[in-house]
């Protein structure tokens, strides 16, 4: 019996009811009722209501859940942190408890795109269709995702492109023959020179550029700045800039309920020679 993989979840309902579903799976005789009893609590259908959202786990029963789902060390401080993250009711409270599910991860689901996978950067939108089959329920409806991505391909373009990331090993069918994320996070590991990427970022750029005329201004966020700055200050801009990058990334991978494929471009380049040329 392969059990989920509590550090790939960004909900604890979700994970909860998975961890179910397997379990009953394997053996019919696994049930609520018995669920609470390995946690010692005395409400059979307590494990119903949490993975319905109609109850709340608190710290009490967060330690007895953790004691019932064999979870320790690591794993029982990511499980309390996420039940935290998902049930804060305050802008304050959701950072406190993202920062440490960041920390607590680090970079376990970040898959570095080899160079035998460069064909998925070959067209832009190979990656809006792999971001949306995390907004879709997609079970085989290609007119439907086709139409779904701006501007629009062809049905043929999407099939093409998830039988494409199907066979990179970046999208896969899960139980319910939904078609989902392999991994939550890709990365080029700093490969930006290889001439595939560059002409992704160059296809990816005349796309913002057409986005001012497609895309409604509250739908849209672009911003021009120009800096004057030291090679110390450049160095740091970059540092924090892909700072921002990871940690915008670790929030699209905690929303629990993605609907939309968006594409952030960043572009830092100078506009002058430096004083020693």
């Amino acid at each position: 019996m392969s059990l989920p993989n509590l550090l790939l979840y960004s909900d604890y309902r979700v994970f909860l009811k998975e961890y179910y579903e397997t379990h009953k799976s394997a053996n019919p005789n696994f049930s609520y009722r018995f669920l609470s009893q390995k946690a010692g609590i005395n409400s059979s259908a307590f494990y119903k209501y949490i993975m319905d959202g109609k109850r709340n786990l608190t710290k009490t029963t967060i330690l007895k859940t953790c004691m019932a789902l064999k979870l320790k060390d690591k794993d029982a401080e990511y499980f309390e942190n996420l039940v935290f993250f998902n049930q804060a009711k305050t802008i304050k409270e959701k950072n406190t408890y993202f920062d440490n599910l960041t920390r607590l991860r680090g970079n376990y689901d970040k898959r570095q795109v080899q160079e035998a996978q460069f064909a998925f950067y070959g067209e832009w939108h190979h990656s809006a269709v792999r971001e949306l089959l995390e907004c879709l329920r997609f079970t085989g409806d290609f007119e439907a995702l086709a139409k779904r991505l701006t501007p629009a391909i062809t049905p043929r373009q999407a099939e093409e492109s998830l039988a494409l990331l199907a066979r990179l090993g970046m999208a896969k069918k899960d139980a319910q023959g939904r078609w989902r994320q392999a991994d939550p996070v890709l990365t080029t590991g700093g490969q930006v020179d290889a001439k595939v990427v560059i002409e992704f970022q160059q296809k990816m750029l005349r796309l913002a550029l057409e986005a001012f005329d497609r895309a409604k201004a509250e739908e849209r966020l672009m911003s021009t700045t120009t800096f004057g700055i030291s090679e110390e200050t450049f160095d740091l801009f970059r540092k924090k800039i892909r700072e921002l990058k990871a940690e915008l990334l670790e929030l699209a991978r905690l929303d629990p309920k993605p609907t939309r494929a968006y594409q952030l471009n960043l572009n830092f380049f100078p506009l002058s020679k430096g004083t020693r040329e």
